[in-house]
């Protein structure tokens, strides 16, 4: 019911800014870093009380803004361990403030307001490049939304079937082999086209060659090549120049060297791909066994041991942990001891409606605002874990008065925090859930609305007049929370 009427709340908010407010708006974001102007004109450009020209200049200007965003490319975490920094940098990148995200986003925008600039922009960007991830890191490419937007861009006629093709030529990464496989089976293709693409694809598969991390969470891909197997069946389109070419990928990466943790990767099921729910999703995460279990057709042969033996194993992803140095553990206990019970209960509201719960909470965010960054813990694990605390208290605390004052101290906390020129995507997150935070509860957090509107920062001050002109709707602000 909250977010009901929070989001009839946005809805009333679009519909109220001034055109002044507007174009003083679209004149301040020029001065944001790249990323933030790309996200600012995207969203202005949303704004149905503007002229159509004028949307279809603003989301272009986004566009080529989007060029110089410090992020290239969004990623997702291939393993995530619980309390680790792999969950605060999948919403970090939720955010969709990497360059080629922010491009698409405006692809996609103008697709409704002018399909032949949209079309002309998405040739634009640049051949996909996804970034390689070594065994000692955790987080992996993904470029599902270029395809995506290919697809319908496609579906759409502003693009024409050699340029799917040309696409479907370039693959360099196995992040792209799903997404690619759901383009050309949504792209109403006739049987001829579609026969085209298939050996185009085959052809492509066996020249990709890439880290195994990516590989591996990747590596249910077999299952949307087997339903594009029974797209060509029903078409009665041989599939066998699929399957090889589909295996020759495999092998090639199965015997090349391998990461020692792969058993701890979160392989990537049902995403970016045909939506489907049944068991076949799950037993594709085994490679060998779906291909020669589900795909193998004669005069192919079973992947055995020997293609399936790596040359080697190169190492194990770093940085998965969090809260290991004394200061983090000490605040981390008594964070504990203010939400639960001695027998690990967490405690009720009235229970921390006291006196003596109140000063714990007071006490509790002095030593927070205190907590400095200790010996061997990195900038960034500082800033993850002390945002972490607070939203965690944000979501703890009984009353409205009380999450405000954990809010303000994040504010404090961001507004002054120099970690935003060394990775702007990762100090935007908590900002932009406060934001976010204030504009579903108008009336409750009224007074931290005002204090980020007159924040001496000019990237949070400017975001919280942008939420007024152009609100988001509450399934676009919960995730970041």
């Amino acid at each position: 019911m909250k977010i009901l009427a929070a989001l009839l709340v946005c809805l009333v908010r679009a519909g109220s800014a001034s055109p002044s407010e507007i174009e003083t708006l679209i004149e301040s974001a020029g001065s944001l870093p790249a990323e933030f102007a790309a996200d600012a004109l995207i969203r202005l450009a949303s704004v149905e009380q503007l002229a159509q020209s004028r949307r279809v200049e603003l989301l272009q200007q986004a566009f080529e803004r989007a060029a110089a965003a410090q992020e290239p490319y969004k990623r997702r975490a291939a393993i995530i361990r619980f309390g680790g920094p792999a969950g605060f940098l999948n919403r970090v990148y939720s955010q969709d403030l990497d360059a080629l995200s922010l491009r698409l986003r405006a692809v996609s925008a103008l697709l409704s307001l002018d399909s032949r600039k949209a079309a002309s922009l998405f040739l634009a960007i640049p051949k996909l490049r996804p970034p390689a991830a070594a065994c000692a890191e955790f987080m992996v490419p993904d470029v599902s939304r270029f395809y995506e937007v290919l697809g319908a861009l496609v579906t759409s006629q502003a693009l024409q079937l050699k340029d799917l093709e040309r696409y479907v030529a370039g693959l360099s990464s196995p992040a792209e082999i799903a997404p690619v496989v759901r383009t050309i089976a949504s792209a109403h293709l006739s049987d001829a086209e579609f026969q085209q693409l298939i050996a185009v694809l085959s052809t492509a598969l066996p020249k990709i060659s890439a880290e195994d991390r990516t590989f591996t969470h990747y590596a249910a891909s077999g299952r949307q090549i087997e339903l594009l197997g029974e797209e060509c069946r029903r078409r009665k389109i041989s599939a066998l120049s699929l399957l090889e070419g589909y295996r020759a990928y495999l092998v090639r990466h199965l015997t090349a060297a391998r990461c020692a943790d792969d058993e701890l990767l979160m392989p990537a099921v049902g995403i970016s791909g045909f939506a489907t729910s049944d068991e076949a999703d799950a037993r594709a995460t085994d490679a060998v066994s779906f291909f020669n279990d589900r795909l193998l057709a004669a005069p192919l042969k079973p992947i055995g041991e020997a293609e399936a033996t790596p040359a080697g194993l190169e190492g194990t992803a770093a940085g998965l942990h969090s809260c290991e140095d004394a200061a983090c553990k000490s605040i981390s206990e008594e964070f504990h001891v203010l939400v639960f019970n001695s027998n690990g209960t967490p405690l009720q509201q009235v229970e921390k409606d006291t006196p003596e719960w109140h000063a714990r909470l007071q006490a509790l965010l002095k030593t927070v605002a205190e907590w400095k960054s200790g010996a061997g813990v990195s900038a960034a694990a500082h800033f993850r874990e002390k945002c972490g605390l607070y939203s965690d208290l944000a979501a703890a605390v009984p009353t409205t008065a009380d999450r405000e004052a954990v809010l303000r101290a994040l504010l404090e906390f961001t507004g002054r925090n120099s970690f935003q020129v060394k990775n702007r995507l990762e100090w935007f997150l908590p900002v932009n859930g406060l934001i976010g935070r204030a504009g579903l509860d108008p009336a409750g957090l009224a007074g931290l609305s005002e204090s980020l509107r007159k924040s001496d920062d000019p990237v949070i001050a400017f975001f919280a007049r942008l939420e007024a002109v152009a609100p988001r709707t509450p399934d676009k602000i919960l995730p970041l929370i």
